[in-house]
């Protein structure tokens, strides 16, 4: 698809008005107050990120990661640390560029994980090349500049989604039937969405219920290990006094 109409576009490389235009309205980042996060993109030339949500654009001046971290800690999600962990021990989910999940939606990065644009793949409305170089557009109408290919975004979008679906599937298989990943994906009427939908990873699971969900409690035991032995050194220590 290409887009001939004249159009405004964000950079996370370079500032232009457009920054400062898109920035005039954004409010201080307030974990608790948000609910779904829509994309997370750098600000060129400062150390602060922006995050777009249904309800309106944030900033912060705290890296992606550990906003990420903030937010999932106000709702109770999991840490990415051990998200990360659990994952690669799967091949199909990467070792590089691990989505960050929670219960109702994920987030994918495009290049490394802290210095990056972070996108929704269900919220995005379509992915378009103009000038040779090829671009985002949110479901909000933002429209961001891609550092990569249109087919690598949608291979990113698509394992993406094979997990949030994979994760529904475990939170959700007593109650939603269905048997691929497409039913536990709450798909938009999106033309990206609508293409995604054909995408060979979405047609079936690939690991049983609740493997995952195992393996993300093997990697939050492992995680927490050095606390618990710490504890129990200072607990032994007391007793012996």
């Amino acid at each position: 698809m290409k887009k001939l109409e004249p159009f405004v576009f964000l950079d996370d490389k370079q500032w232009s008005p457009q920054w400062e235009e898109y920035l005039h309205d954004t409010l201080l980042f307030i974990p608790s107050k948000i609910q779904e996060i829509l994309c997370i993109t750098p600000i060129p030339d400062t150390t602060e990120i922006l995050i777009v949500t249904d309800n309106g654009t944030f900033i912060n001046n705290k890296s992606i990661l550990t906003t990420l971290h903030s937010f999932a800690s106000a709702h109770c999600y999991p840490n990415y640390a051990i998200i990360s962990d659990s994952l690669k021990r799967f091949k199909y989910f990467g070792q590089y560029k691990i989505p960050w999940f929670c219960p109702n939606f994920a987030l994918f990065p495009l290049e490394s994980a802290d210095q990056t644009i972070w996108l929704n793949p269900l919220k995005i409305l379509t992915i378009f090349k103009h000038d040779g170089q090829y671009f985002v557009e949110m479901i909000n109408g933002l429209i961001l500049l891609l550092p990569i290919s249109k087919r690598r975004v949608t291979k990113h979008a698509e394992i993406t989604s094979l997990l949030l679906a994979t994760i529904s599937r475990g939170s959700f298989h007593t109650t939603r039937p269905g048997t691929t990943p497409l039913d536990f994906l709450d798909l938009p009427n999106t033309p990206f969405a609508r293409y995604l939908s054909k995408r060979p990873l979405l047609q079936e699971f690939i690991t049983p219920i609740g493997k995952l969900k195992k393996q993300y409690e093997i990697s939050y035991a492992l995680y927490h290990f050095p606390d618990l032995i710490a504890e129990s050194d200072e607990d032994y220590e007391d007793n012996w006094l």
